[in-house]
């Protein structure tokens, strides 16, 4: 009988768990981790982020009530914890694709697999950053240069490639969580597997 209502409590708790991770701020949660692990910037979350600024603006009102109406300060200041939980993530979230934007700029732009990659918003940055910065090097640097090193792009007219552009280290380290039971993962062909808890880990969600 016990162990009947154990297995029952853990299945509860699994659901619950299951529920939680599928909610608009965990799968925000989860879009910001990949973001920061990922070296090259990922697909924009175009739904999830509308869908957070929505809630976002949703918990701002009902704060705002909650003061207006003189209700439990207590409840007010669980609901203020909720409201700047959210923020932080959406604001972090754009924040690193922001960055990635900024240092990888002239790359995104050439590779339309990188540029269909970005928000119209994020599109209109990099065009408008790329635009002035040509335009700064342009009068303060490049102008006063030998006709063969005025690129913003190459190190000279004779090179080959985009050589002035940095690039995202895609031969790197990336973190990767599983969330599910999974079979022994084997990296690189070889046939030493990564031991995880069944327990515990499974399928990867992460980068």
């Amino acid at each position: 009988m016990a162990s009947g209502a154990g297995e029952w409590s853990a299945e509860k708790i699994d659901d619950y768990e299951t529920l939680i991770s599928t909610t608009d701020v965990e799968l925000l949660k989860r879009a910001w981790r990949n973001e920061k692990a990922s070296p090259e910037i990922l697909p924009f979350e175009e739904a999830l982020v509308k869908r957070a600024k929505e809630q976002i603006q949703l918990m701002e009102e009902t704060v705002d009530d909650f003061a207006e109406s003189g209700h439990d300060p207590l409840i007010a200041s669980l609901y203020q914890m909720d409201l700047d939980r959210a923020q932080f993530l959406l604001r972090s979230y754009l924040r690193v694709r922001l960055q990635k934007i900024e240092k990888f700029m002239f790359h995104i732009w050439k590779i339309d697999t990188y540029r269909n990659r970005l928000s119209i918003e994020e599109e209109k940055f990099t065009e408008r950053c790329i635009r002035d910065i040509g335009k700064h090097l342009e009068e303060t640097v490049l102008s006063k240069l030998p006709d063969n090193y005025q690129s913003v792009l190459k190190q000279s007219i004779i090179s080959e490639e985009d050589d002035m552009v940095p690039e995202p280290q895609l031969d790197t380290f990336v973190v990767a969580k599983c969330e599910r039971a999974t079979r022994p993962l084997y990296l690189d062909g070889s046939r030493q597997s990564a031991s995880f808890d069944s327990r515990q880990f499974a399928i990867l969600t992460c980068l």
